[in-house]
């Protein structure tokens, strides 16, 4: 007797184009899931491994992935002036406008709790830096160096992603380094990182995708703070990522200057688009027309350019660029009165430049109509500092603190967790590596 034909693999199993569906949907629920708890599922089988680890995969995730969920918070108690280190504690958003709140009459003020527990936060010491340049897609960029205070001190730089712990090596070794600033952000067209060293007559460019520096042409006009007596906030300028380019405010036609010598007509954002390596030069809102007490700013908010300001010492002004690079498209996005915001020192214009108030947007939620805002209120850049929480839709002000009232809220930098990779080489992350037990 003949034996029956074997079965085809189709017909034990499902058929191909229900097993590719399977895989699209599981990428597509894996993709909306937390970094921390992919991470965690991995392990689950070979499979899933392999998916959370493709970089298309990472690309998904981040897409799908809610924007800048997350601070880094610096204590002041972490950068002791003679040994250039410093720690970071990261906190959600949500935990921050969450914390405990106490109200004493009209009064509301949320206090943070950041412990000395070196299992609470980073040391950037532990990962051969001092500072952090700023964060893009997930990355931070850090940078370190041989001696932070010597004229001919040797600059390196590494990627950290704190979400899934991994360090880059040390890269873009680069000699007399503290004569420029640094920045960095995200170039499409070569889907790499670009790290770009700035001075008020030199650009150099460095990236991933050749591993080599390169000089660039440089700024067409120069940005704000460059100049070391210029003025008193200069880490707000050193650049905001947005759609491939690098943007900062600038002064047209002078490098060295006083404040009272600026003219509204030489205000200009200079944008670098980071696919051509050249710029554009983006005019302010046509609604600016009165050179504020203190410089304004760009940021970015709700993945909009930004261009904020102080008015005629009663308002803080934060206008939105609906269509990048069109100057048609500004719209006045937030016109708030200190009064609202309950800041009543710092305001007057007769006050000399170091006394009045700076205010630096920090983030906003559009669904929860919430502004985060960091202050000075007394008209110090540097200590009396904290952030102002602000729902403009119910016109409640909070502050927020913390219990040592020492963190560096105008050096806080925001990021989104996700699974881009710290390529092109990476460090697995160890509690000896980074001053953290895993929990």
């Amino acid at each position: 007797m003949n034996s029956p034909p074997a079965k085809s693999k189709q017909s034990n199993g499902a058929p191909p184009s229900l097993l590719v569906l399977l895989d699209e949907l599981i990428s597509e629920i894996l993709s909306r899931l937390p970094v921390k708890t992919l991470m965690q599922i991995k392990c689950v089988c070979k499979s899933w491994k392999t998916l959370i680890s493709d970089p298309a995969f990472a690309k998904l995730h981040l897409q799908r992935s809610p924007k800048n969920t997350h601070f880094l918070l610096i204590p002041e108690w972490s950068m002791p002036d003679e040994d250039w280190d410093c720690s970071v504690v990261p906190f959600t958003v949500t935990d921050l406008i969450e914390s405990p709140l106490l109200i004493i009459g009209n009064y509301r003020l949320r206090c943070i709790t950041i412990s000395y527990d070196h299992r609470s936060h980073y040391r950037l010491r532990n990962m051969d830096c001092w500072k952090i340049v700023g964060s893009c897609n997930g990355l931070l960029c850090l940078i370190g160096g041989s001696d932070p205070l010597a004229i001919e001190n040797q600059t390196w730089f590494r990627f950290w992603n704190p979400a899934t712990r991994t360090l880059s090596e040390k890269l873009g070794y680069l000699s007399l380094a503290n004569s420029y600033r640094f920045t960095f952000g995200y170039d499409v067209s070569t889907d790499s990182y670009k790290v770009l060293a700035f001075s008020t007559n030199k650009v150099k460019v460095f990236s991933l995708s050749d591993n080599v520096w390169k000089n660039i042409e440089c700024f067409p006009s120069v940005p704000f703070g460059l100049h070391p007596s210029s003025l008193r906030y200069p880490f707000v300028n050193n650049g905001v990522y947005i759609s491939g380019t690098i943007n900062w405010l600038t002064i047209r036609n002078k490098t060295e200057y006083e404040w009272n010598d600026i003219t509204i007509e030489q205000f200009v954002i200079v944008s670098l688009d980071l696919a051509t390596e050249t710029y554009q030069e983006l005019l302010p809102p046509r609604g600016f027309v009165e050179v504020p007490p203190v410089e304004p700013s760009v940021n970015v908010l709700m993945d909009c350019l930004c261009f904020s300001h102080r008015a005629k010492g009663t308002h803080f002004v934060i206008w939105k660029m609906m269509e990048f690079g069109v100057r048609e498209s500004w719209t006045l996005f937030l016109r708030i009165s200190f009064q609202s915001l309950r800041i009543y020192h710092g305001i007057d214009d007769w006050l000399a430049y170091g006394s009045q108030l700076f205010l630096f947007p920090l983030y906003f939620c559009d669904s929860s109509d919430t502004l985060i805002i960091a202050s000075n209120q007394g008209g110090d850049g540097f200590y009396n500092q904290h952030a102002i929480v602000y729902n403009w839709r119910n016109n409640i002000v909070e502050e927020i603190t913390s219990n040592h009232n020492d963190i560096l809220w105008f050096y806080t930098k925001g990021y989104i967790e996700s699974l881009v990779s710290t390529c092109p080489k990476t460090t697995p992350s160890t509690s000896s590596t980074y001053g953290i037990v895993d929990g």
